[in-house]
């Protein structure tokens, strides 16, 4: 029968315990990765919710304008047209500037 000599027992001690610290800690990186990707899901789920009532104010805002106009005597399909012209270049400079107009307003 063989018997380890204290050296090679501290040695296999100093092993096990290096295993075991970086298991925790494995694990607790993964716990906290976890966390981190529930709180992301919450964030985007309500960041979603935010977008679908904005989306329904511009809706709404774009009616209210070309009811506006149509008010100031303008014929229907002109009013939304109008509306719809300037929101369009809007949306297009949006699309075509994002950095420049990210920069601008830093």
């Amino acid at each position: 029968m063989h018997v380890d000599s204290p050296a090679e027992q501290d040695a296999t001690d100093l092993i096990s315990g290096a295993f075991s610290d970086a298991k925790e800690l494995a694990s607790a990186q993964i716990d906290k990765l976890k966390a981190e990707a529930r709180q992301v899901g919450a964030t985007a789920k309500i960041t979603g919710i935010g977008l679908a009532f904005s989306i329904v104010a511009a809706i709404m805002a774009g009616q209210a304008l070309g009811f506006g106009l149509m008010a100031l005597g303008l014929p229907t399909w002109a009013a939304f047209a109008i509306v719809a012209v300037v929101v369009g270049v809007a949306g297009v400079i949006f699309l075509k500037y994002p950095r420049d107009i990210a920069e601008a307003t830093d």
